[in-house]
């Protein structure tokens, strides 16, 4: 029984040595990301959740720890990720930080006016009706779907073309 408390203690600690170790990775204190250390830890736990719990406050312990590891894990991933994807960069002294893009937004303004025009004629042209006050729910329709575009390519620029086709009119996005 005590064997499983020291076994809880330990692995705790080469947690937080091992969100250490991140850490010090992500400020450009370490080269590497500690690869090694989160294999060993994840072996370890994975061993651990095998085994049947003495008592249920262990298991909860062991349960916090798991869930905390994973949190963390999920976490680094993702930065790591984002590092290697261009979405955060290093700074002059190796730190990451998130990558300051100069862009117009997700559509320009105008743009999003001329589809918007362009969507209602195409409506009325197909008897779908289509009147001057729909530009404004057409407009926020067309902006909410730019920007959830732009969002999931990585801040590239969106473009909106309208067409009609089996007579309806379609709206199709193109990435800049």
């Amino acid at each position: 029984m005590d064997d499983v408390k020291v076994l809880l203690d330990r692995m705790e600690a080469d947690l937080v040595g091992l969100k250490r170790q991140y850490d010090l990775f992500f400020q450009g204190g370490r080269r590497g990301e500690p690869i090694k250390e989160r294999k060993e830890l994840e072996a370890r736990l994975l061993v651990l959740s095998r085994r049947s719990a003495v008592n249920s406050t262990d298991q909860l312990r062991f349960s916090n720890l798991q869930g905390k590891y994973w949190a963390f894990a999920n976490l680094w991933t993702r930065t790591v990720r984002d590092l290697e994807e261009g979405r955060l960069r290093r700074d002059s002294a190796g730190a990451v930080t998130r990558q300051e893009t100069e862009r117009k937004g997700p559509a320009e303004a105008d743009h999003i006016e001329r589809v918007s025009q362009e969507l209602l004629e195409a409506r009325r042209s197909c008897g779908l009706g289509g009147t001057p006050s729909e530009l404004a729910s057409l407009r926020e329709a067309l902006q909410a779907r730019a920007r959830e575009i732009s969002d999931s390519s990585g801040g590239k620029t969106v473009e909106f073309r309208v067409s009609i086709e089996d007579g309806k009119p379609k709206v199709k996005a193109t990435l800049k």
